[in-house]
């Protein structure tokens, strides 16, 4: 059995339309789709079941149209609060059920399922409540894998026994923080990946895309 469809594993991508820098980039288009459309694919290509799939978006107007767009495509949605993306999570957790959540966003379009693969037999073989490609200090962030490939397994478990109140704006918004604290974490830092960076924050980064 693949990894990626085992019944208690599954992912969910992060996703909203509200970027201050730059707005909608997970509908731009990108190889005759959009960005989180091709992100799709490439799980869909791999043998990933739709129902492994979940796309945790926000309650903001402005992501109806993500939402209607996805589900038009046959993706679960889940939708939560904008800014406390950990709570979103945990809500996405419950909602699907994955005991092991793969975590991915929506605006890196080129996976490395090799990587992915990877993370999911380490994560599964040493029992952590995060196995991850990088390291979070505060705000310093080492990675062990160009940007834009990076790969979070969690342990649903652990997720949902986070109280977001007692937490960060920092932490909320960006999930993985909280777990450096105290949970146990294991790093992947030998998988060699010859993989260009490629995360989408800008217009710029945008045009380079289309030049890789």
């Amino acid at each position: 059995m693949s990894v990626f469809n085992r019944g208690d594993t599954g992912f969910i991508i992060q996703a909203r339309l509200g970027s201050s820098r730059l707005p909608g980039k997970a509908l731009l288009f990108f190889r005759g789709s959009t960005i989180i459309g091709c992100i799709l694919d490439q799980l869909i290509e791999a043998g990933v079941s739709k129902t492994s799939i979940c796309i945790a978006t926000s309650t903001s107007k402005l992501d109806d149209v993500l939402s209607l767009y996805l589900e038009g495509l046959g993706y679960r949605v889940f939708r939560g609060d904008e800014e406390d993306v950990l709570s979103r999570f945990q809500g996405a957790a419950v909602a699907t059920e994955f005991k092991n959540i793969i975590r991915l966003t929506g605006d890196n379009p080129r996976l490395n399922l090799g990587l992915i693969e990877h993370c999911v037999r380490a994560h599964l073989a040493n029992g952590a409540a995060l196995t991850s490609t990088r390291k979070i200090e505060g705000t310093q962030v080492t990675r062990f894998v160009p940007k834009g490939l990076s790969v979070d397994v969690l342990d649903s478990d652990a997720l949902l026994s986070i109280a977001p109140e007692s937490l960060t704006p920092f932490e909320r918004e960006h999930v993985i923080p909280v777990f450096y604290k105290n949970h146990h974490v294991f790093l992947i830092t030998d998988f060699e990946v010859d993989d260009p960076e490629v995360s989408i924050d800008t217009i710029s980064d945008y045009a380079r895309l289309f030049e890789l």
